[in-house]
C-alpha cells in the first residue's frame, strides 16, 4: 500500500494523519515542457497522459469550437505517423487511446504495456510537434463534429436547454461557449483557423506529461528529453482568464424545443479552489452540493422526489477545479403533472433551509465519507490517477496539493456548509432555465 493511499484511509476512517508527500516526481525542461511521474510497480502497465493548456477559453469570438477540432485532428497523421497509424500501432501493442478537451484543457491518453511507453512518448512527441494538418482531412472531420453536435446538443432537448442557460448565465468568462462551438462557428471555420491556432497553442511551454504506473522515473526523464524536450522552444500566450461582475439580480431564460416533459434548473456563478485562500468555503460548498445531489438518500431525491413528488430526477454538479469560476447548477426532470412553478418553490425553500440550519450531523459525515472514499477507490485507476494530476496542474492548482483537497473536506464543519450555502447559492445570484415542450401545430 503506497504512503498516499494510507494517508486517504486514514481521513476515510477519521484517524488524524501527519502530513505525508505526495509521491510524484516532477521535472521542467528547457522549452517549457513539464514531466510528472507517479511510480506504481504493482503491475506491468502505464497509463500517459499529455495535457496541453488549451481548451475552450482560448478561442475567439466566431470561431468556437476549435480546441475541440484537435482532438480529431491529432489522429489524422503527422510528417512520420500516417493518418490512423497512431491508434493502430497502440492497439498492436495491447493498449487502447483516446482523448478529450474541455473549456480549460485538452488531454490525450494511452494505457500501454509499460515496457512500451518509451515509444509512445516518441509518437506523441511527434504528432504534438509535425501534425499534418491537411484541408481534405479538416473538411472531412469537421462534418464528423457538426453532426456530433447534432446528436448530442441540437437534437436532445435537454443538453440544449442547458447550454442556453450557460450562455444566459454568463457576461464575460469563457464558459458561456460550449465546447464543442457554436454551429454557426463550425460552418465557417477553415483550415487556416486550425493552422493558426495550432501554431499559437500547441507549443511545448502549454504541455505537461504525465506518467502513472510501472515506469522508473529517471529512464522516463531521458525519454522526454529526446522527444518533446527537443521541440523548439515558442512564446506562450496569457490565458483568456476574466473575472465575471458579480450578478445584479437574478435571470430567467425560457427554451421552447421539441420535448416530451419540461425542466428546471438553476446555475449559479462560484468560486473555485485556490490552495490555501479559500480552502473552507470551496470545500464546504462541494459537500453542500455532495449532501444535496449525492445518491438515493441525497435531499433532492429525498426531499423534492420521493416525498413532496415535485420532480421525477433531480439533481445538483459542482467542479471546484476549474479556472476563474464554476457555474454551480441544480436541475429538476418533470412529469406530466408536475409544474415547474410548484420545483422552484421546494428548490428554493430547500436551499433556505440550508442556509438557515446546520445541517445534521450523520448526513455531513456521510457526504464526506462518499466523498473521500470515491478518492480512494480512484486509487485502483492509473486513468482517473493520471488524471487527477493532470487537471490539477494545467487548471494552475497545482498537483503537488491534491492531498490537501480531501484535507480540506475531512474538516468541513456543518457550520461552514451553512455559511457557504448562505453566501453562494443566492437566488439573486442565479440564472433560471425553463425547458417548454413545443407544441406544434
Amino acid at each position: 500500500m503506497s504512503m498516499r493511499v494510507f494517508t486517504l484511509l486514514m481521513l476515510l476512517i477519521s484517524i488524524p494523519v501527519a502530513a505525508t508527500a505526495t509521491e510524484l516526481q516532477e521535472a521542467t525542461f528547457k522549452n517549457g515542457v513539464k514531466l510528472i511521474v507517479e511510480e506504481d510497480h504493482s503491475a506491468p502497465v502505464a497509463m500517459v497522459q499529455v495535457w496541453l493548456k488549451v481548451g475552450g477559453r482560448d478561442e475567439v469570438p466566431g470561431k468556437t469550437g476549435l480546441a475541440h477540432v484537435f482532438e480529431h485532428m491529432m489522429f489524422k497523421g503527422s510528417k512520420k505517423l500516417a493518418a490512423g497509424e497512431y491508434s493502430k500501432r497502440i492497439a498492436a501493442m495491447g493498449g487502447n487511446d483516446n482523448a478529450f478537451t474541455t473549456t480549460d484543457y485538452t488531454a490525450y491518453f494511452e494505457t500501454v504495456p509499460a515496457a512500451r511507453v518509451n515509444e509512445v512518448l516518441g509518437m506523441e512527441s511527434e504528432r504534438f510537434a509535425n501534425l499534418a494538418l491537411r484541408d481534405k482531412d479538416f473538411q472531412k472531420e469537421i462534418r464528423v463534429i457538426m453532426e456530433e453536435r447534432r446528436m448530442r446538443t441540437d437534437d436532445d432537448p435537454n443538453s440544449h436547454m442547458f447550454e442556453e442557460l450557460s450562455a444566459v448565465s454568463l457576461r464575460l468568462h469563457p464558459y458561456r461557449n460550449p465546447v464543442i462551438g457554436w454551429m454557426q462557428d463550425l460552418r465557417k471555420l477553415t483550415i487556416q483557423d486550425v493552422r493558426a491556432f495550432y501554431k499559437k497553442h500547441y507549443v511545448p511551454g502549454n504541455a505537461t506529461v504525465v506518467v502513472v504506473g510501472d515506469v522508473d522515473f529517471d529512464q522516463v526523464k531521458k525519454t522526454v528529453a529526446a522527444t518533446f524536450g527537443r521541440i523548439k522552444a515558442r512564446p506562450v500566450g496569457t490565458r483568456f482568464n476574466p473575472v465575471e461582475p458579480e450578478p445584479y439580480g437574478p435571470k430567467r431564460v425560457v427554451v421552447k424545443l421539441p420535448a416530451q416533459l419540461p425542466m428546471l434548473a438553476v446555475t449559479i456563478p462560484v468560486p473555485v479552489w485556490q490552495p490555501g485562500k479559500n480552502d473552507k468555503s470551496v470545500a464546504a460548498l462541494a459537500v453542500a452540493t455532495q449532501i444535496l445531489s449525492g445518491g438515493r438518500s441525497a435531499r433532492l431525491q429525498r426531499e423534492l422526489v420521493d416525498e413532496q413528488r415535485r420532480a421525477f430526477s433531480a439533481g445538483a454538479g459542482y467542479d471546484p477545479f476549474g479556472m476563474g469560476l464554476d457555474l454551480w447548477y441544480v436541475y429538476g426532470m418533470l412529469g406530466p403533472k408536475q409544474t415547474t412553478a410548484a420545483f422552484e418553490k421546494s428548490l428554493w425553500a430547500l436551499l433556505g433551509d440550508m442556509a438557515t440550519h446546520p445541517v445534521a450531523a450523520a448526513p455531513l459525515a456521510a457526504a464526506k465519507r462518499n466523498m473521500i472514499a470515491s478518492e480512494v477507490f480512484a486509487q485502483d485507476s492509473l486513468y482517473l490517477r493520471a488524471k487527477e494530476i493532470g487537471r490539477m496542474e494545467v487548471s494552475g492548482i497545482g498537483a503537488e496539493h491534491r492531498d490537501d483537497w480531501l484535507k480540506a473536506i475531512s474538516n468541513v464543519t456543518a457550520a461552514d456548509v451553512q455559511a457557504a450555502v448562505a453566501r453562494w447559492l443566492k437566488r439573486d445570484r442565479s440564472t433560471t432555465g425553463i425547458l417548454v415542450p413545443e407544441v406544434k401545430s
